[in-house]
């Protein structure tokens, strides 16, 4: 595995920290939400403290070719972004200083920071979990194992005394292990563990766990658990430390009446790193006698399971799922290449064959596209059927190799009872009933897809991505007014969320709010780090409102996007709808299906072709990928 590039660097200023590598800010050692084109605008500043870095310079190196952005709205909005992240302010800057019509200069003192370096056998670990990675839920959003999410409904869950809560399973949340080693390198480690436990936990039929992406905000939360429990809606918690010493790992682990702040069970573990898998699944079982759940005998046999794992396929699976969790292009490339690492080291390891499963599948997937489906899911199937092979029980494999026959085999009622039966198997996998939930929008049973969106909102309530996911489903089923809500509220959370943003554009669009539309879908495009779904939407609005030029430079754009990285030949067809060029859009389409783009699963669906569900070609091609319906209106 190669090391960490060599301009890896990061940096210390007031009680700010910043790593421009990861694209991490933290303040005090808290995260601090700060991502896209303003992290890219802090990061060039701090490249020069003390000097004047112009608007050309700006210009050049982070909107180098957007002629259909406004550059100086776009960057008047990131610097204004990065100051509230900071507490900074125009007129009294502490950190960014404006210089007017020349640029901006970062006058707070700047010192570096050591970075540990890696031995020859471990590449250097990431320090703390992206928070939340800039790109995650893109692809979820659309149709792939998401994190679904209702934001608004989540803010009312809150207030709701437990007495009149839904009734049903106990709710259990696991706060993230705490790193007592020391060593600030080894916190993925403790993330890493508290994400497989819940994973382990979640194979209890009679329990619900709240999934990572909502309590990894509390890792260094001073609430207490109380006000923990009432906010993700649980009636008991996990909260614990583990201590790692070369191939030894202690972890003291404690169950908490979270109502009573009382301890119903606590325990500590010493084993060798070999005996973790092994380890996760006495815990598990601990904590499901704990709140007195019963665990049945075929879950308690496949927990019991004694699993030997070696410890350095373990190290590499845990980063290969951090990167993977980061869900930037390249971060899913390393993320690749640390599973990779340790099914070399261990061939039988099924979760890490899992895990390539699911890169594989998301690298192919709507939004992100790396390259064609037609390439990667072939690697996909193959690692998650290597992943059954080994472990039939892994609902993450079976879930993924559902969503490849719906995505990619367009086998429709065979995806469908796949992911069922995860869902069965695992049902407080949140990402499992959002797969679920984009199917039925994808099919068009609307209802029933918003109903399964809310299911996962219930086991992740706190998700950073979540609403959008909520908000896609209802902009499938044109409830327009209702999706806008939905993605600003999703908006509140985090600034940046492109994918929400996106989403609130189109919803927008959708209710003849033309002007705000392409507004909103202009400043996703700057957050997007130069999206081709963005782009390809944009020249679809352009086109359809009269703007021909700019329509024409998006294609332009899209053509030279293509000559560097694979570009689904899906958003030229969105353009040319806009264009009302239907020949040369039907052409577009047709290499789409020949490269099996996941984007025809939603054909049946997405507004932008609603110009062409009356052409008989259209049918045709809606027929052709098993859309067979007496309607191909949604």
């Amino acid at each position: 595995m190669d090391a960490d590039p060599p301009g890896s660097r990061r940096v210390r200023f007031g009680l700010f920290e910043a790593d421009l590598r990861s694209g991490d800010l933290r303040k005090q050692g808290l995260p601090v939400r700060l991502r896209g084109r303003p992290f890219e605008v802090l990061t060039l500043l701090l490249e020069k403290p003390g000097e004047l870095v112009t608007r050309d310079e700006l210009r050049a190196r982070l909107w180098p070719a957007d002629t259909f952005v406004d550059f100086d709205h776009g960057l008047n909005t990131s610097v204004n972004r990065l100051r509230e992240a900071l507490g900074d302010t125009a007129e009294n800057p502490r950190f960014v200083e404006t210089l007017p019509r020349k640029g901006y200069r970062f006058i707070a003192p700047v010192t570096d920071v050591p970075i540990p370096a890696a031995t020859p056998s471990e590449p250097a670990a990431p320090t703390a979990m992206a928070d939340p990675p800039r790109r995650t839920g893109r692809f979820w959003a659309l149709g792939t194992l998401g994190l679904g999410v209702l934001l608004a409904a989540s803010i009312g869950w809150f207030r709701v005394p437990p007495a009149a809560r839904p009734a049903g399973p106990p709710r259990l949340a696991v706060l993230p292990f705490r790193n007592v080693s020391g060593d600030a390198a080894q916190d993925y480690f403790a993330d890493g563990l508290t994400d497989t436990l819940i994973g382990s936990l979640a194979q209890i039929d009679g329990l619900r766990v709240i999934s990572r992406t909502s309590v990894m905000p509390y890792r260094s939360t001073t609430k207490a658990l109380p006000e923990i429990a009432k906010e993700l809606s649980v009636g008991a918690v996990v909260e614990g430390s583990v201590l790692r010493s070369g191939t030894r790992i202690r972890i003291t682990a404690r169950l908490i009446d979270a109502a009573m702040d009382r301890n119903l069970w606590a325990q500590t573990y010493d084993r060798d790193l070999a005996d973790i898998l092994t380890l996760q699944g006495e815990v598990a079982s601990a904590i499901a006698q704990g709140v007195r759940v019963a665990v049945t005998p075929q879950e308690q046999a496949h927990l019991a399971q004694p699993r030997k794992v070696d410890p350095m396929a373990y190290e590499a699976y845990l980063r290969g799922r951090y990167f993977w969790q980061i869900m930037t292009d390249d971060n899913l490339r390393r993320g690749v290449q640390y599973l990779e690492q340790a099914i070399a080291l261990q061939p039988d390891y099924a979760e890490a064959w899992s895990g390539l499963a699911y890169c594989y599948w998301v690298m192919g997937g709507a939004g992100f596209e790396l390259g064609p489906q037609s390439e990667t899911a072939v690697k996909a199937k193959a690692a998650a059927t290597k992943a059954l092979e080994l472990d039939p029980t892994l609902s993450t494999a079976l879930a993924t190799l559902g969503m490849l026959e719906i995505d990619y085999d367009w086998n429709f009622a065979g995806g469908e009872a796949r992911i069922r039966e995860a869902i069965e198997r695992s049902p407080s996998l949140s990402e499992v009933h959002v797969s679920y939930s984009a199917y039925l929008s994808a099919m068009g049973r609307f209802d029933e897809a918003i109903a399964e969106a809310r299911k996962g909102f219930e086991l992740d309530p706190l998700s950073v991505v979540a609403g959008q996911t909520l908000g896609w489903r209802l902009l499938y089923a044109r409830q327009y007014d209702r999706a806008v809500v939905q993605f600003g509220n999703t908006l509140e959370l985090n600034q940046s969320a492109f994918v929400a943003r996106i989403g609130l554009a189109q919803a927008l669009w959708g209710k003849g709010e033309k002007k705000r539309a392409l507004s909103e879908a202009q400043r996703s495009y700057a957050d997007s780090d130069r999206s081709p779904w963005v782009l390809g939407w944009l020249g679809y609005a352009y086109g359809a409102s009269g703007q021909l030029e700019k329509a024409r430079d998006v294609q332009a754009q899209l053509a030279a996007m293509a000559r560097k990285r694979y570009v689904s030949p899906i958003y030229e067809a969105m353009v040319r709808v806009g264009l009302r060029e239907n020949d040369e859009a039907f052409a577009a389409l047709e290499a789409a299906y020949e490269t099996r783009s996941p984007w025809m699963v939603f054909l049946k669906v997405e507004p932008e072709f609603d110009g062409l569900r009356s052409d008989p070609r259209f049918v045709a091609l809606l027929d052709r990928i098993g859309h067979r319906t007496t309607s191909s209106t949604p």
